[in-house]
Parts: structure tokens; sequence; C-alpha cells
């Protein structure tokens, strides 16, 4: 099984330091990565898991945000398990509570929203990739717009290893396929937060590329366990960021062209987008409630 639906690497040492002088991978001494010396099919070491380079493009980081954690603990996937773009839809969700409600990632309101749905025929998916997040029935007018890119192709054949703390959720096990339970598409018991937390958000003044922009240019990874959120942000020396030089708008063009279909560049800054927060800019003080609110029950 695991020979037949993996594939050889075709990740090397050359991709991954391309990935660090991109800001996206911390270097090799410091992540303890280390590509395939070809095997046919992935054989992590204890303490390994396995990654895609495309993951690191999408917002995803080492050590791993205990809200990604999470998320695998309850749905009983692997991290291998996912799309890439379910990745980025987590970042997305993230970067988005953080950096435009204020608060820390809200659970209740990520399955109110997405729920986990199998790829391919009934009672059939692959290993890698083979489930993915999707919007529930009725909330593609009430998230985001998302003119996701779908062209990417044999991003499984780009893997390697990485070390991640002990007892974490990643699952290692290359063989394990998913079979669907009941709580991939369950809906919050309790949606009085989830109401008020919906309101909160002015939707008409966000979209997707644009919160994606905003974490790209801030050049932190969402789905990486940070010092601190993003709703604290500071600036250039912030010890979140995986680079300290900066973008410039060219090269933030051309990573959100990577990641979705594009007809209009200037989603990078306009006024009539809403700012992200910052130590600078702090969330309004209603924010501050409900961060104590979704805290404390």
């Amino acid at each position: 099984m695991i020979a037949k639906e993996w594939k050889k690497s075709r990740s090397s040492t050359r991709s991954l330091n391309d990935l660090v002088e991109m800001g996206l991978l911390h270097n090799q001494e410091l992540n303890g990565w280390r590509e395939p010396e070809g095997e046919s099919y992935p054989d992590p070491r204890a303490g390994e898991i396995v990654v895609f380079d495309d993951f690191f493009k999408r917002g995803f980081g080492i050590p791993v945000h205990p809200f990604l954690q999470g998320l695998l603990l309850y749905y009983e996937i692997g991290i291998y398990n996912l799309h890439p773009n379910s990745i980025l839809l987590i970042s997305t969700f993230i970067h988005l509570c953080e950096a435009y409600v204020g608060i820390e990632p809200h659970f209740d309101l990520f399955r109110h929203l997405f729920c986990l749905r199998k790829k391919g025929a009934v009672g059939g998916s692959k290993i890698p990739g083979g489930v993915y997040l999707n919007l529930h029935d009725g909330m593609k007018t009430r998230y985001l717009s998302c003119p996701w890119n779908t062209s990417l192709t044999e991003w499984y054949k780009r893997y390697f290893y990485i070390r991640e703390e002990p007892g974490s959720a990643m699952f290692c096990d290359m063989g394990y396929i998913p079979e669907k339970r009941v709580s991939w598409t369950d809906w919050p018991e309790y949606t009085g937060q989830v109401s008020e937390l919906m309101n909160l958000i002015d939707w008409s003044r966000q979209d997707r590329p644009g919160v994606v922009g905003n974490f790209l240019v801030r050049r932190v990874m969402p789905c990486q366990r940070r010092v601190h959120s993003t709703y604290e942000y500071a600036g250039s020396q912030d010890p979140t960021r995986m680079h300290w030089d900066g973008l410039d708008k060219a090269e933030v063009q051309r990573l959100m062209n990577e990641l979705f279909y594009l007809t209009d560049d200037n989603f990078i800054r306009s006024d009539y987008w809403m700012h992200a927060f910052k130590l600078g800019r702090p969330a309004p003080k209603v924010n501050e409630y409900h961060l104590f609110i979704c805290i404390a029950t």
C-alpha cells in the first residue's frame, strides 16, 4: 500500500535551501530537516515527520501551531493526509482571527465554517492529500472569497523529513488512510460565541488573498507556534518573522500568483481593505472582551 501510494521524492538539499533563502524554512541546523536519500517511499527516522515543500509556501511551520495540532487530533488524521490548499485555508483562518479579529484562532468558529471531506470515490482515498477542508453548505457567501490555484500538481512528490517535538499530533504511519467520522461534518453545539464572532468581522472589507498577502508581507507562518500572536506584531524586528528582510511588491505578487488566480494586483494595499492589527494598531477594546469570553468558557 505504501509503495503504491507514495512516489520517490523530488526534494533535494538544493530545493530545501531555496525554501530557506525564501524565508519559508529555517536552516538545517535549526530545524533538523533532511532530504530523502533515494527511498522509494517515505521512511522517517524516530522523531521525524514527513512534510511537503508546498506546505511551507502556504504558512506551515515547525514547531506546529497548537491550533493545527488540535485539528489533527480532532479529525484523527496525519499532517500528510491534508492537501496544500487545506494548509493554506488553515493558515488564512489563523491569521484572520489573530490579525483582523484580535483573538486566538477559535475552534468552534472553524467548525462552524468548515468541514472535512474525503477525496475520491466512496470507500477509497489517497494517503497524501486524501482529505480536504471545505466550507459547510451555506457558508460560501459568509466567508472570504477564494480564487484558489487548483492546478497544483505532483506536490506529493516533493516531501522531506523534519524534526518535531515528541508527542506531537503529526502521525508517522505512512500507510494511514483516515476513515470518515461524524466529527468531520459536525457543527459546534454552542453557537452563541460563534454568532458574536461572525458579527465582529467586517466581511465586506476582507478577502482571502488580502489576508494571505498580509502574512506574507509580515513574513510570519500562521501554522507555526510563535512567541506571541500576530495582533502583537511589532514590525520588522519582530521575533516571529522568518526573515529580517522585507519583500517588495513584485515578490509578493509572484508568491501570491502561485497560490491564487488573481486578475488584479492591487490587493497588496488598498485603503478599502481592512488593516491588520499590530502593537501600533491594537484591536478595539470590544475584541478584548470577546477574547476573554472565548478563553474563559
